[in-house]
């Protein structure tokens, strides 16, 4: 039984949402979301982000721990050092669509999904909740009524 999610976090977070401006912001959303998850599994979960900063960050919450690793260390290494530091690998589960750490995983004995397969577990995908960021979503083509205001801009 899988009691420790270990997340490769910008690898989900592309998955979930359109990353544009705001990073902060998405690190919130993907955070809150698997939080979610893990107290209703009654597991934890460690979510790794690619840092930009000299020293590792390591933030601690209730059942989610959130890493950003050293300048020069991705995710990827952090993540293959944490599988390789588990005692107990059959209680973890590693979350990347990224083909080198799921063959790691796999060498490893460790399981793992991809973070398409890991996001229909966060939301069931008929929910009107699902995660999508609306906000980035193109229209699917002007709306009639801002076409007549300007059109009557330019009469």
């Amino acid at each position: 039984m899988v009691k420790h999610f270990l997340i490769d976090g910008y690898n989900l977070a592309h998955k979930l949402y359109t990353i544009k401006n705001n990073l902060q912001l998405v690190r919130d959303k993907v955070q809150r979301l698997v939080s979610n998850y893990a107290m209703q599994k009654k597991c934890k979960a460690t979510i790794v982000f690619d840092g930009k900063w000299n020293l590792d960050t390591v933030e601690h919450y209730s059942n989610v721990t959130v890493i950003f690793t050293a300048s020069g260390e991705i995710a990827d290494t952090r993540i293959k050092k944490m599988i390789d530091e588990t005692p107990n690998k059959s209680s973890l589960c590693v979350v990347s669509s990224d083909g080198e750490i799921l063959r790691y995983a796999k060498v490893s004995c460790v399981q793992s999904i991809t973070s398409e397969e890991f996001i229909t577990k966060l939301k069931p995908p008929n929910d009107p909740s699902n995660p999508t960021d609306d906000d980035d979503q193109k229209p699917d083509g002007p709306d009639l009524g801002d076409i007549d205001s300007w059109k009557k801009l330019f009469e």
